[in-house]
C-alpha cells in the first residue's frame, strides 16, 4: 500500500471522527454535510468598515478583470467544443479535478491531482474565495448571516451566507462587486503564485546547477551491471552530459549493441549498449535516471545536492504549481455565465438591469446553454469515442 493511498484513508478517517464528534452542530441535507459558523464575523465586519473605500476600489477592478476572464473562459469553452466536433481534439481541456491515488486509473474526463497537492490547493482556493465575498458584501453594507463548510463525499466546499433581502435591494455595481469578489481573489492568488514560480525557478537556477545524470539502479543482465558501473554520468563518447536531455540527445545517435565510453565521477567504462524492446533504441543499462545537481555561488562549498533535498524542492515546486493551476482554473470556471456560479449571478444582475422583468429569463437561458457546453466538454469526447468504437 503506497503512501498516497494511506494518506487518503487516514484523512477520511480523521474527517469522519471530526464529523461524528461535532454531529450536533452539523446539518445533513441532500447528500451534503454542512457546518455553519459565525467565527471570524467580527474581523470581517471591522476590516470592511476600516477599509471600505479601498475594498470598493478593488471591487471595481475585480469587476473589470472578472468580465474579461468570463469572456475568455467562454471563448475557450466554444473553441474546445469546436475542436471536439471537428475531431481536432480527441479530449477536452475542461475536466473534473479530483485527487488521484498512484496506481488507480482515472476516466478521461477526470484530471487527477496527487492527494496532498489537491487537498491543500482546495483549502487555499476556499480561503481566498469566500472571505473576499464576505468583505465585499460588508463593504456594501450587506449583513453576513454565517460562514460555512460543506462536504459531498470527499469534495470539500465553502460558502458565505449573506442577507438575501439586503443583497437584492443593492444596485447593479454593488452586486457585481460582491459576486466578482471571490473569483477575483482566486485570480489574484494565481497571479502571485505565477510570479513566485518564475522567481523560484530563477533562484534555483542560480544556486543549483545540473552536473550530470545519476540513476537508481542498473538493469539486470546489462553490460553496465557486468562492468560495475558506478558514479554520476558526466560524459559519453567525450560528449558532456549534464541533464536527461543531454543524455537523450547523445543516445539518439547510438545503436543497440554499439560500444560506448561512459565517464562517471568515479571512473571511465567501456559499455556495450542494449536494446529497449519497446522503442528499439539503445540503452546504457540504467534504471530511473535523474539529474544530479551541485550547489553554486556562495553555496558551492556544500558540493552535491542530496536526493532528499531535491525531492523536497520538487515537492514544494509541485505544490505551488497545483495551487496556481487550481486557483486559476476555479477563478475562470466560476466566472462562466452559468448560475449559481459567480459569473452566472453577475450575468443575471446585468440582464435584470437592462431588461428588467425579462432579465432573469434571459440569464437562465444563457445558463442552460453554457451548462450544455460544459457537460459536452467534460463527457462528450468519451461518448464520441464510445460511439465510434461501436460503429
Amino acid at each position: 500500500m503506497n503512501f498516497e493511498l494511506i494518506s487518503v484513508i487516514v484523512f477520511l478517517l480523521v474527517l469522519a471522527i471530526l464529523i461524528y464528534k461535532d454531529r450536533k452542530n452539523i446539518e445533513f441535507k441532500s447528500g451534503l454535510i454542512i457546518k455553519k459558523s459565525t467565527k471570524g464575523k467580527k474581523f470581517i465586519y471591522d476590516f470592511a468598515a476600516k477599509h471600505e473605500k479601498t475594498l470598493k476600489t478593488i471591487g471595481i477592478i475585480g469587476i473589470a478583470i472578472s468580465v474579461f476572464a468570463s469572456m475568455y473562459g467562454v471563448y475557450l469553452l466554444l473553441n474546445s467544443t469546436y475542436n471536439i466536433f471537428t475531431k481536432k481534439a480527441s479530449d477536452s481541456a475542461l475536466k473534473v479535478v479530483l485527487p488521484s491515488v498512484e496506481g488507480v486509473k482515472m476516466p478521461g474526463f477526470i484530471l487527477g491531482v496527487p492527494f496532498w497537492y489537491w487537498i491543500i490547493s482546495v483549502f487555499v482556493v476556499m480561503l481566498a474565495h469566500e472571505p473576499m465575498h464576505a468583505l465585499m458584501a460588508r463593504a456594501e453594507k450587506v449583513q453576513i448571516k454565517s460562514f460555512g463548510l460543506l462536504l459531498f463525499i470527499i469534495l470539500p466546499g465553502a460558502f458565505v451566507e449573506p442577507n438575501e433581502k439586503q443583497l437584492k435591494r443593492k444596485n447593479t455595481i454593488s452586486k457585481l462587486r460582491i459576486f466578482a469578489g471571490g473569483s477575483f481573489a482566486n485570480l489574484i492568488v494565481a497571479g502571485i503564485l505565477f510570479l513566485l514560480i518564475l522567481g523560484l525557478s530563477k533562484l534555483l537556477s542560480i544556486f543549483l546547477v545540473p552536473s550530470g545524470v545519476n540513476y537508481e539502479s542498473l538493469i539486470e543482465g546489462s553490460y553496465a551491471e557486468k562492468v560495475g558501473l558506478t558514479g554520476v554520468i558526466i560524459r559519453i563518447n567525450e560528449q558532456e552530459i549534464k541533464t536527461i536531455e543531454d543524455l537523450s540527445k547523445v543516445m539518439q545517435n547510438i545503436k543497440p549493441g554499439e560500444k560506448i565510453i561512459v565517464e562517471t565521477t568515479t571512473s571511465v567504462y567501456e559499455i556495450q549498449t542494449i536494446e529497449d524492446h519497446e522503442t528499439g533504441r539503445a540503452l546504457i543499462g540504467i534504471k530511473n535516471p535523474y539529474i544530479e545537481y551541485t550547489y553554486a555561488s556562495f553555496l558551492a562549498k556544500y558540493g552535491s545536492v542530496s536526493k532528499t533535498t531535491l525531492i523536497t524542492l520538487q515537492w514544494i515546486e509541485g505544490l505551488i504549481y497545483w495551487v496556481f493551476v487550481l486557483n486559476l482554473g476555479v477563478g475562470i470556471f466560476n466566472l462562466f455565465p452559468l448560475k449559481p456560479l459567480d459569473g452566472g449571478l453577475m450575468l443575471e444582475a446585468v440582464c435584470e438591469h437592462f431588461f428588467k422583468e425579462k432579465g432573469k429569463k434571459i440569464s437562465n437561458l444563457i445558463s442552460v446553454l453554457v451548462l450544455v457546453l460544459v457537460l459536452f466538454n467534460i463527457f462528450g469526447p468519451q461518448i464520441i469515442k464510445t460511439i465510434y468504437s461501436i460503429i
